[in-house]
């Protein structure tokens, strides 16, 4: 054996392992200073909340605070629809691969590139996605629906909803920024020892009666439990799905 060949081959691999722990401690020490200066953006009373019910903010807070209004539309959906078969069965991956399926199925599901893939909607041989407002921010309450089993993709279910009228003819204004959003439900909604996983800008359509609706911009806080906070953007209201009262 080539003892001085095996001793240079064995430096270069511990050289290499503390790189990579290097950068991964580099990593952990800028996340966890950013973590500190979103939590920074909240307001005293909601920083003295989170420490009071243990909560953790393991998501970045946005900063951005568009215009925004809300838009009317339409949701024909059939009630009790039936999920209808792909003519040819899609390939599919433990992963999700937005892509990939693009490519596959556009041709026989309608604007599918308007869609987007929710990874936080957990469902066993299924997988969600949201219809784009204007190609944009997703509309969260509704989805189209992809059933899998043994990687293949081999029915789906759409919805139907046809905007009224171009979101310019709406009032908009500046909507509420993601910490006060986050710190008005770390305030009063959120359970003891709650961990926030992700903060994302959408849409949540409420109804104005028959199929009329509006959809309303928001910000999701979603929690490690599974449990989804809507925030409306405009007014601060707080809309709790289900799910989420049950975790309290």
């Amino acid at each position: 054996m080539d003892w001085g060949r095996a001793k240079t081959v064995l430096i270069g691999a511990f050289l290499l392992l503390n790189l990579i722990l290097g950068y991964q401690l580099w990593m952990d020490i800028r996340d966890q200073a950013q973590s500190n200066l979103d939590i920074a953006s909240l307001s005293e009373n909601a920083q003295r909340a989170l420490e009071d019910k243990h909560i953790q903010v393991n998501a970045q807070i946005p900063r951005d605070t568009p215009i925004l209004g809300p838009i009317p539309y339409r949701d024909t959906t059939p009630v009790n629809s039936e999920p209808i078969q792909l003519k040819r069965a899609a390939d599919s991956q433990l992963i999700f691969n937005e892509e990939e399926l693009k490519e596959q199925l556009s041709t026989e599901i309608p604007q599918f590139s308007t869609y987007q893939y929710d990874a936080l909607i957990a469902e066993e041989g299924v997988f969600a996605m949201h219809p784009l407002i204007n190609n944009d921010l997703p509309l969260f309450n509704m989805n189209l629906e992809l059933y899998y089993s043994n990687q293949k993709i081999h029915s789906y279910l759409a919805p139907q909803l046809t905007l009224q009228q171009d979101e310019a003819d709406e009032p908009r204004q500046e909507i509420l920024s993601a910490s006060t959003a986050l710190g008005t439900v770390i305030e009063h909604d959120l359970p003891e020892g709650a961990v926030v996983k992700d903060i994302t800008l959408g849409y949540y359509g409420q109804s104005t009666g028959d199929n009329s609706m509006v959809a309303l911009p928001v910000w999701r806080i979603a929690l490690e439990s599974g449990a989804f906070y809507y925030v409306q953007g405009i007014s601060g209201e707080v809309i709790v799905t289900p799910s989420s009262q049950n975790e309290e």
